[in-house]
């Protein structure tokens, strides 16, 4: 359940920095503005990765009889 938290969250930071970059009145945001929407997309996408890898690892520990 909680990696499903994760990835809703990550997911909506995604979706509002894309918001963010490709509004129509996006010329009126600073260019460190655009440049930090997109290094956070990145820290987004790295947490799924992140998220997905340790699942895969921690299921293949068979910790759970």
């Amino acid at each position: 359940m909680i990696p499903a938290i994760g990835y809703m969250v990550a997911f909506y930071i995604i979706t509002k920095m894309f918001s963010l970059i490709l509004k129509k009145d996006a010329a009126k945001e600073s260019a460190i503005t655009i440049v930090f929407a997109g290094i956070t997309i990145l820290v987004a996408i790295y947490g799924i990765y992140v998220l997905i890898t340790s699942e895969f690892s921690l299921s293949s520990l068979d910790l759970i009889p």
